[in-house]
């Protein structure tokens, strides 16, 4: 029989207790943390540029931005990247070596190529306008199309140290979190790249775009 004189009630029971993390999972959840806050700052300061974008349609020296078709392979050059990110994770778990490595320098490969048709794609746009960029849209896409490139660089640095990581061991079950940490941000610039595609070219004329900002 329970003494009540020495019971405590208002300490609940929490039943067992979980098992203390190590210095590597926490470590883990702790990129896994910063990327996520990274993400979301990220994701407030392109918000802030499409409401600017927004403001400035309003202006009567706004001109649509000129068509660019070359960005449509780009864009689907980073879809593909990002596909093969998700693959490379899907056999990681699977713990399948070769088509992991296959799968992270095919992303690789493929966002290069993204970066280069970038870059190809502003010498169009260069040229379309004759050098002469007084029209606040193309000021526009150079500035997000650029701000986005620079964050693809910024991955590619994490992307190349999980190749290595890949080729340097057979076990690649172990770098499960690089390459989800990998494809959550291809994932995440995949997504904001299709925003910005769509503001700058079919958005040059959305009204909707102008109710979303609160500008009509």
């Amino acid at each position: 029989m329970s003494n009540i004189f020495t019971e405590q009630p208002w300490i609940a029971d929490t039943g067992p207790i979980a098992p203390a993390l190590s210095g590597a999972e926490i470590a883990l959840n702790s990129r896994r943390s910063a990327l996520k806050v990274l993400l979301s700052v990220v994701s407030i300061f392109f918000m802030l540029m499409i409401v600017a974008y927004g403001g400035r349609m309003l202006y009567q020296d706004w001109q649509p931005t000129p068509q660019i078709s070359l960005l449509w392979a780009n864009t689907g050059l980073l879809l593909l990247s990002s596909l093969c990110l998700q693959a490379a994770l899907m056999w990681t778990r699977a713990d399948q070596v070769q088509w992991v490595r296959g799968a992270l320098v095919g992303a690789g490969a493929l966002t290069v190529l993204f970066l280069v048709g970038q870059l190809v794609a502003w010498k169009q746009l260069t040229a379309m306008v004759l050098g002469d960029f007084s029209n606040p849209s193309v000021g526009f896409f150079f500035m997000i199309s650029g701000i986005h490139g620079l964050h693809m660089v910024g991955g590619m640095v994490a992307l190349i140290r999980a190749i290595s990581r890949a080729f340097g061991q057979s076990d690649v079950r172990a770098m499960e979190h690089s390459v989800s940490n990998c494809a959550l941000y291809w994932h995440y610039l995949l997504g904001v790249w299709l925003v910005v595609f769509g503001l700058l070219f079919t958005g040059n004329n959305f009204e909707i775009l102008l109710r979303i900002c609160g500008f009509i």
